[in-house]
């Protein structure tokens, strides 16, 4: 039976694709492995492959919670699969806003188009106001550069506010979200985000 002790629960996000460059998933286990060590519960929207699995990996084979959030279109995903909790959605949309709604923080890794999409949704709803959450860019091996580049100049073009309505104004990239390069930096912040708050 798997634990479900009161612990601070994080959302992964990564890549659920098996073809993937396997340096871009060099990183999971040890991120799994450290998510398990500290005590923090994992939430996903995954399957059996890619980073996202190798997370994974690490909660099941140390018997620990994790919830997955599975939406009607990736039923076929839970073949094989081995979770403690599922939660089931009718929409893609549906299931990252439980994801974001359940936790309190995210942790973005490599992934494809859907982690881009669940990165900028935990942006937006940030900034809205819509989710009390911290997000943390994994950013492994520079995999999100590109994506940071990109927010840069937005911010430079002045279509980048804080909260609804009224007229823009440049912010800086950590006003919303955190940038981490290890997992070593992403369980320091989660320790960080856990003491706030206690």
């Amino acid at each position: 039976m798997i634990s479900m002790e009161k612990r601070m629960k994080v959302c992964v996000c990564g890549g659920t694709n098996p073809a993937v460059n396997p340096r871009w998933v060099e990183f999971a286990g040890r991120l799994g492995e450290l998510l398990v060590k500290n005590n923090f519960e994992m939430v996903w929207g995954g399957n059996a492959f890619g980073v996202l699995s190798h997370v994974h990996k690490e909660f099941i084979a140390k018997n620990k919670a994790n919830t997955l959030i599975m939406p009607h279109a990736y039923e076929g995903d839970l073949e094989n699969m081995k979770t403690d909790k599922i939660v089931r959605t009718e929409l893609v949309v549906e299931r990252t806003h439980q994801m974001l709604l359940m936790t309190h923080a995210v942790v973005i890794c490599p992934g494809g188009i859907g982690t881009i999409y669940e990165f900028w949704s935990a942006v937006e709803g940030k900034r809205a106001g819509e989710y009390d959450i911290e997000i943390i860019l994994l950013n492994y091996n520079g995999f999100f550069d590109k994506q940071l580049e990109f927010f840069n100049f937005i911010n430079k073009e002045g279509f980048t506010k804080i909260g609804k309505g009224g007229a823009p104004y440049k912010i800086a990239p950590e006003d919303l979200f955190i940038v981490a390069k290890t997992p070593e930096e992403v369980i320091e912040r989660l320790e960080i985000i856990r003491k706030k708050r206690k």
